[in-house]
């Protein structure tokens, strides 16, 4: 009776350590912070004024993408060495059709993405990836940089050196 109360003991603190690893990466992640249904509610994002300083870089991806995936530890790692730079932002913003986001969460927590993650769920994508960028043929990856009047898109997956050169370029504007 004594060695099966020692294993009971044993397996509920390893279960006990499991459970509180799991709830530690999902506190170390990010979850999905808005879901916009309407392109022009999402749109005020991907303007700045023209006296802003601030590079915002805004990657649009999806789950079930295989190049988003291959992409994704790159703006992980950009957004790891700028994350205390004041005048640059990254936002993440899901594709992913409104039946697909409780796939959403479990992704960003597989890539440890920490940053700010928004869901465009507007399946009007004729109408709004064409106001994103008008040779955008809506491939992803998909990268907007952008500060001021001064924009750049990249309808592929791009590597750190290449993310890190464009918000070098950006910042130079």
């Amino acid at each position: 009776m004594k060695k099966l109360l020692v294993l009971l003991i044993i397996v509920f603190n390893i279960n006990a350590c499991s459970s509180n690893k799991n709830i530690q990466e999902q506190a170390n992640s990010s979850t999905v912070s808005k879901v916009y249904d309407d392109y022009t509610e999402f749109m005020p994002r991907l303007q700045a004024r023209p006296s802003d300083k601030t590079v915002y870089v805004v990657n649009f991806w999806a789950t079930w993408c295989t190049q988003c995936r291959k992409e994704i530890p790159e703006m992980v790692k950009l957004e790891e060495n700028f994350k205390k730079d004041k005048n640059v932002r990254i936002l993440y913003v899901n594709l992913d059709e409104s039946d697909r986001q409780d796939l959403v969460n479990p992704f960003l927590a597989k890539y440890n993405i920490k940053g700010e993650v928004i869901a465009l769920t507007d399946t009007r994508q004729e109408a709004w990836i064409e106001a994103i960028n008008k040779d955008w043929t809506g491939s992803l990856p998909g990268t907007l940089f952008f500060k001021g009047n001064h924009r750049k898109f990249y309808g592929y997956p791009l590597t750190y050196d290449e993310l890190e050169r464009n918000i070098k370029m950006m910042k130079d504007k």
